[in-house]
């Protein structure tokens, strides 16, 4: 299915007729992938395994350019690699660039490595953070929709994630990836404290815990060798071998 996807998108980029309806068609909910998604020029690597659908929706910059926004969960419920969320825009800009993403400038996070970070010229970053993996209140993405999927699918979600960001852009195109990990795999019990910044995996707390250090660790040397790939799809070269059909 992924290669026939991907065909589709090239055509439909030759022709310049690529939508937001037309790439949420592409990858409706349910369905299955690997390798990577394409999104006109842009290409979206997934982690090894295959990837389920379990959210998307039709979105938009303060600029009214459209984006699209998908979450994909892992078909292999008890890997240490849960989700991949990503945006990217549908249209390119009129080339004055993109705000920046301000996560590439936070201190309070695991890591954060950003090489290029000028407003209205590209952005190159990527960082390690936590996030509770429960819905809040009442609003509606496409995060909470994922999550709406997982426990109607019953779906064992962590009541915390360690996850790593991505953003990539450059006066015209712009991505934002996030892929989520499950703590809970390796071992480690729910944190007896949730919220963000009492967390037991924030930053100023794991170093009691050796376990948790390394834990992070991996994480971060994963992503560094990740945010080359997530850079090279971004430019559309990843190799064609990485998208295998599903």
């Amino acid at each position: 299915m992924t290669r026939i996807m991907n065909l589709l998108a090239a055509l439909m980029l030759v022709t310049g007729c690529q939508t937001t309806v037309e790439i949420l068609k592409m990858y409706p909910k349910g369905a299955s992938y690997s390798g990577y998604l394409t999104i006109g020029k842009k290409q979206v690597p997934l982690p090894p395994g295959e990837w389920e659908v379990f959210a998307s929706r039709a979105t938009s910059n303060s600029s009214g350019l459209p984006f699209v926004a998908i979450v994909l969960g892992n078909k292999d419920r008890n890997a240490e690699a849960l989700a991949v969320r990503f945006h990217t825009n549908v249209e390119v800009s009129n080339g004055n660039g993109w705000v920046l993403l301000k996560a590439c400038s936070r201190t309070n996070m695991h890591h954060v490595f950003a090489p290029q970070n000028i407003e209205g010229s590209g952005q190159r970053c990527w960082f390690v953070n936590h996030s509770r993996m429960t819905r809040t209140g009442n609003s509606t993405n496409v995060l909470t929709e994922a999550l709406d999927r997982a426990k109607d699918l019953g779906v064992k979600l962590p009541v915390t994630s360690v996850y790593t960001g991505f953003r990539v852009s450059d006066t015209h195109d712009i991505l934002t990836v996030r892929v989520y990990f499950n703590p809970e795999t390796q071992g480690f019990e729910p944190p007896k404290q949730s919220a963000w910044a009492t967390n037991d995996c924030h930053k100023d707390r794991i170093y009691t815990d050796n376990k948790k250090v390394a834990h992070v660790e991996k994480i971060k040397k994963w992503a560094a060798a990740y945010f080359s790939k997530v850079e090279a799809g971004f430019k559309g070269k990843l190799a064609p071998a990485q998208s295998a059909a599903k």
